[in-house]
């Protein structure tokens, strides 16, 4: 969206939640989805509360209201398959690029394969091209729709760097001692995730450990580990200045694709453990910092 905008192209973003101030002056309109959307995830936050489910019906006709309303548009990306592309944007006229991510696969796999017929003739109806953000949701998308692989190409979701103090400078700033190791982890706090198993794993490692994100399983992982410092969710420049300042970056999720926090940490130059999943292989092949834990125990 950055590229874009610095390309001086006009770039409107709709998205789900409530109006915040400065949202006109960045062409942000907001639209209200019953509180499905946003952090720990939309599945999460059903099943914490299956009224929400209402949210994503709310999302549907007022994002395809506003696209009409507002279009035409040259273009239309669609983060996320469902709701984003299907059913909100397939109809716009414009061209349509969809971003697909590992929960949108597995969620479309597990529909009927009525459902997934429908959507797949819809998108090509549209004449969507779709981007994974890995190979293997890529392979997960493809054997649930087979239709749209010729359409299908891989690219990881970009990001920038923010220029950062030295490490040295960071552990000051933060309050980590010099001869302390610091571990971090950053995720959503739900069960795919598996921050329990990795910090069962850390227990009995003499360095300090701090995990950046939040969701249902906050309260019962800190009752778990009292020795670890829980910072909640935090602005992404902040998360980069603890990533940066740390010795590793430790990842147990088995669902992945090419996680953003683990191609942050390697390009911040902090080393990774991790569990194999997505296409964390591919990349740890050409990486000799990027570890890969083989047949741990299950969550």
């Amino acid at each position: 969206m950055l590229a874009r905008r610095r390309a001086g192209d006009r770039v409107l973003v709709i998205a789900p939640g409530r109006a915040q101030p400065g949202d006109a002056e960045r062409e942000l309109i907001r639209v209200p989805s019953a509180g499905l959307f946003g952090p720990p995830g939309a599945l999460p936050r059903l099943r914490e509360n299956p009224l929400r489910a209402v949210g994503a019906l709310q999302l549907t006709l007022r994002a395809r209201r506003l696209l009409h309303q507002l279009g035409p548009f040259d273009e239309v990306v669609a983060h996320w398959l469902l709701p984003s592309a299907w059913p909100i944007a397939c109809s716009t006229g414009a061209r349509l690029e969809v971003v697909v991510h590992g929960s949108d696969a597995r969620l479309l796999a597990a529909l009927p394969a009525a459902l997934r017929r429908h959507i797949s003739r819809r998108l090509l109806a549209a004449g969507a091209r779709l981007r994974c953000v890995s190979e293997h949701v890529m392979d997960q998308l493809t054997a649930a729709t087979p239709d749209l692989s010729p359409f299908v190409r891989v690219a990881p979701s970009p990001f920038e760097l923010p220029d950062l103090p030295s490490r040295a400078e960071l552990r000051r700033e933060l309050g980590i001692a010099a001869e302390h190791r610091l571990v971090v982890i950053v995720g959503r706090l739900i069960a795919d995730k598996r921050v329990d198993v990795a910090l069962a794993a850390l227990a009995s490692l003499p360095a300090s450990v701090v995990v950046i994100g939040k969701g249902p399983l906050l309260e019962r992982l800190r009752r778990e580990f009292p020795q670890v410092r829980f910072t909640g969710e935090l602005p992404r420049p902040q998360a980069l200045r603890w990533i940066a300042a740390a010795d590793v970056l430790v990842s147990a999720s088995r669902h992945e694709g090419a996680p953003t926090a683990i191609r942050e940490a390697r390009a911040l130059g902090v080393p990774v453990v991790a569990c194999e999943a997505g296409s964390l292989a591919r990349l740890a092949a050409s990486d000799s910092d990027l570890w890969l834990v083989r047949g741990s125990p299950p969550a």
